[in-house]
């Protein structure tokens, strides 16, 4: 398909209404849930850390969405709005850059109809108020592909890199750009530099930080599979089992290779299963139809459901993202198309592609996107909010809190220690040999660490714990309970339950 000049300012509203559209939804949904997931306290952490000038080694994050953060901490107020407000930005941005580049091969209309594709879709709404990295991450990567498709190599290899300091997987699509046969040998040397300017800096500053070379601090995703989510749980038996996991790639990907190999293919029909449900059936036809409208790197970003099954990462449709505005694009390209091939019954071709267009999106609405999107909070954040504040104001120091999740300690200001799944006196002993002060347990994630739960529900038993006192719990209604412990350091009598 040729591509297509501008239209000039006739074009505006088929990129205005989208962008509109997106952004009050993205607000909307902002006011509505807390934009917290289990990663959020993270990111927030590292940000505040490269703000005072420290290295923020916490955990295997890439540190460019944190550098945005500690910037947009600069005027923003709060621990929670910076992060928030960066992913907003970028997910608005998202619906027009992917009209720009619908623009490069389709006319303003069906660029317009891609653009809405991704403004009004649930997984792309729920994530772009969040404090995660994928609006950012998928904002970067397709003003890459843009770039790309204007032949601009160098400023695309600095959008790669660029998205390659939030996630990985942007190190994926460069790739895939590359070897897509469009680019050239020109064009090739001057996205490696591009790329190279940001990233060969990156990985000699992990380097001092992290004391070893590595390509990312994720590395500890090429791993056996786990077998089951109850397996993927941590236990403090597993700190001597990483400890003596290999260290370099080439010896991880031995390690895990046989695992890797022996679950792949289901584990792909997995990745790919959730694709279809983050799509949608009708979305998902249309888009096939679509897919040889476009050729080169604006298909990459498809790949990535065939790399998943390559690492230990949960089956998550929060990673489907990725694929969702090539596959708006394709299913633009796919009306496009249909119009093209029957000029003389192009009223009815636009019909039946907008027709499964408005279709799709009301199934993703319906099915398993759409509750996610409904029902994002994971856990009664008013509850874990209230508990956190009454944990601040009671000890405003940053003291360690043990925690099966992150949210309490986080909405306190404190340090999180993960809550084992290990039996009731060897957590206790560990909190208390790591130095945490508190320890944080919820009624809606009881039946995660049932071993736990006697401290809460029998009074006797919490009676006879010298080295724990109850020192707030709160039930307002069912499954919102939340009780908070205070470790007695110095205890060293008692009878144990």
């Amino acid at each position: 398909m040729a591509p297509t000049p501008p239209a000039g300012p006739r074009e505006w509203p088929w990129i205005v209404i989208p962008v509109l559209v997106g952004a009050a939804l993205r607000i909307g949904e902002a006011l509505r849930h807390s934009g917290l997931t289990m990663d959020s306290p993270l990111y927030v952490r590292m940000a505040e850390a490269l703000a005072r000038g420290r290295a923020p080694a916490l955990g295997p994050a890439h540190y460019g969405y944190s550098a945005l953060v500690a910037l947009a901490g600069a005027l923003i107020p709060g621990r929670e709005w910076p992060g928030r407000t960066v992913s907003l930005i970028a997910s608005v941005a998202l619906v027009g850059l992917v009209f720009r580049l619908a623009r490069t091969r389709l006319s303003a209309p069906w660029a317009g109809l891609a653009a809405m594709l991704v403004a009004l879709h649930p997984l792309l709404i729920v994530y772009g108020s969040t404090i995660m990295t994928e609006p950012t991450f998928l904002a970067l990567i397709v003003a890459a592909l843009l770039l790309l498709e204007r032949r601009r190599f160098g400023v695309a290899g600095l959008a790669f890199g660029a998205g390659y300091l939030v996630r990985p997987e942007a190190a994926v699509i460069a790739l895939g750009g590359l070897a897509s046969g469009r680019v050239g040998l020109r064009g090739a040397a001057a996205m490696l530099l591009g790329i190279a300017l940001l990233v060969v800096p990156y990985l000699g500053w992990m380097r001092i930080e992290h004391g070893t070379w590595e390509i990312t601090p994720k590395v500890a995703l090429l791993r056996p599979q786990f077998h089951s989510v109850r397996e993927a749980e941590w236990r403090l038996a597993d700190e001597a089992a990483r400890a003596r996991e290999p260290k370099s790639l080439a010896e991880r990907l031995k390690w895990a290779a046989p695992s890797i190999s022996a679950n792949y293919l289901p584990l792909l029909r997995e990745h790919l299963w959730l694709l279809v449900q983050a799509w949608s059936w009708p979305l998902v036809l249309l888009s096939l139809g679509g897919l040889l409208a476009w050729r080169g790197p604006v298909l990459t970003p498809l790949v990535l459901p065939f790399v998943f099954p390559l690492l230990a990462i949960p089956l998550d449709m929060r990673f489907m993202q990725s694929c969702l505005p090539t596959l708006a694009l394709s299913a633009a390209g796919a009306g496009a198309t249909m119009v093209a091939r029957s000029p003389a019954h192009a009223r009815a071709a636009s019909g039946a592609a907008l027709s499964l267009a408005v279709a799709g999106v009301i199934a993703c609405w319906l099915g398993q996107a759409g509750r996610g999107a409904l029902a994002f909070d994971d856990g009664p954040m008013p509850a874990l909010r209230l508990a956190g504040a009454w944990l601040h104001a009671h000890d405003p120091s940053d003291a360690l809190v043990m925690d099966r999740k992150a949210y309490v300690p986080f909405f306190a200001g404190m340090r999180h220690l993960q809550l084992p799944n290990d039996d009731y006196d060897s957590t206790v002993e560990f909190a208390l040999a790591s130095g945490a002060r508190y320890l944080v347990l919820e009624e809606y994630a009881s039946n995660l660490r049932p071993q736990m739960r006697r401290l809460v529900t029998d009074p006797e038993f919490q009676a006879q714990e010298s080295r724990l006192r109850l020192v707030y719990f709160r039930r307002d209604e069912p499954r919102t309970g939340v009780a908070i412990f205070e470790f007695v350091q110095d205890s060293t009598a008692g009878t144990r339950p």
